[in-house]
C-alpha cells in the first residue's frame, strides 16, 4: 500500500512542558490508525498538528501530493442554527452553485440521511449526527480523515453500533483515517493499526491483535489490559515453560482455556456475566484466567494454553 502520511521526529512543548517527544508514525492508503492514550498524553495535540491547527517545534509531517485533510471533532461541531442540508452545504461554499446541490444530494443519499435533511441538528439522534458530520467532512472528497474522540459523548450501546457504521463508511469511501481515543474498545474495533502513546512518547505501533497478545514489553502489555507476568518458571513442565518463554513470560487471562493438559488449584472465582475470572495456582505459579461462565467451577480447574 502507498504511504499517505509520514510523521518524522515530531516535538512539541507548551510553556517548557514537553507534550510530544520525537513522535514518528506512518499511515498507508486505506488504513485506520488509532492513537490510543490517557487524557493529557499528547494525542489531541498530535492530531491538531496534523490538521494544521497547531505548529510543531520540530520534526516533519509529509502528506501525499493531492491529498486533502478533513477533521471530525469530538462533538461533531455541527451548527445548531442550520438544518442537516445546510450543515453539509457549509463545507461546499467554494463549490459552484450549479454543482453544490448535486453533491449535497449525493451525500445525503450515500449516508442515508435524506429523510432528515430539513431537520435542525438538535432534533436528530447521535447516530444521525455522526453521519451528518461524516458527510460534511468528506464533502470535498478529502482522502485523509482525522477523528477526535468520535464516540466520547455517546452511551455504551450507541457507541457499539456507531463504531461499526463509522468503520464501514470509512472503508467503503476509500478514506484513510487517524483517530485519537482513550478507549481501548474504540481502538480495537476500528483500527488496522494502533499507536500507543504515553507522556508524549509512542511506546509501540502494530496491529491490535499483535499488540494485545504479543506485547514487546510489560509496559505495553499493561497499557492494554490485564496481563499475567511470570518471573519464575523453574518448576513448570518444559512445554509450559517454553510457551512462556516464547511470549516473554507474559500472557493474557484469555489465553488460558478449559482443557485436560494441566490442573490448577482455584484460589478465587469472580462471576462477570459472560465470564469467570479465576485466580489459579499451578506448581507454585499464580495467574489469572478468563473463561466462559458456562464452565463448572470447583476447587481445581483443568486447563490448556492458547
Amino acid at each position: 500500500m502507498t504511504e499517505i502520511l509520514k510523521i518524522s521526529n515530531l516535538n512539541k512543548s507548551f510553556n517548557a512542558q514537553e507534550v510530544l517527544k520525537d513522535v514518528s508514525l506512518e499511515l498507508k492508503e486505506g488504513e485506520i490508525l488509532s492513537i490510543l492514550g490517557e487524557s493529557g498524553c499528547g494525542k489531541s495535540t498530535l492530531l491538531r498538528i496534523i490538521a494544521g491547527l497547531e505548529v510543531s517545534d520540530s520534526g516533519q509531517i509529509a502528506v501525499k501530493d493531492g491529498v486533502g485533510v478533513a477533521m471530525m471533532f469530538q462533538n461533531y461541531a455541527l451548527f445548531p442554527h442550520l438544518n442537516v442540508r445546510e450543515n453539509i452545504a457549509f463545507a461546499l461554499h467554494q463549490t459552484p452553485k450549479s454543482e453544490r446541490n448535486v453533491v449535497i444530494d449525493e451525500l445525503l443519499n450515500k449516508f442515508q440521511i435524506t429523510q432528515i435533511k430539513d431537520k435542525m441538528v438538535d432534533k436528530i439522534s447521535g447516530g444521525q449526527a455522526q453521519r451528518v458530520a461524516f458527510a460534511r467532512a468528506v464533502a470535498n472528497k478529502e482522502k485523509l480523515l482525522l477523528l477526535d474522540e468520535p464516540f466520547a459523548n455517546l452511551d455504551h450501546n450507541l457507541r457499539h453500533t456507531l463504531r461499526v457504521e463509522l468503520k464501514q463508511m470509512i472503508k467503503q469511501n476509500g478514506i484513510s483515517a487517524i483517530m485519537v481515543t482513550h478507549d481501548k474498545e474504540d481502538a480495537f474495533m476500528l483500527s488496522d493499526k494502533i499507536a500507543l502513546i504515553k507522556a508524549g512518547k509512542v511506546l509501540d505501533v502494530d496491529t491490535p491483535k499483535k499488540l494485545y497478545f504479543h506485547p514487546k514489553n510489560l509496559e505495553v502489555a499493561r497499557f492494554l489490559g490485564q496481563i499475567n507476568h511470570v518471573d519464575n518458571c523453574e518448576n513448570l513442565p518444559h512445554e509450559f515453560a517454553q510457551w512462556l518463554k516464547d511470549r516473554n513470560y507474559m500472557f493474557r487471562p484469555e489465553q488460558v482455556i478449559a482443557g485436560d493438559r494441566y490442573e490448577a488449584k482455584v484460589l478465587s472465582a469472580r462471576f462477570l456475566g459472560a465470564f469467570y475470572e479465576l485466580e489459579l495456582e499451578f506448581m507454585g505459579v499464580k495467574f489469572k484466567a478468563l473463561i466462559n461462565s458456562n464452565c463448572e467451577i470447583s476447587d481445581t480447574f483443568k486447563f490448556d494454553l492458547l
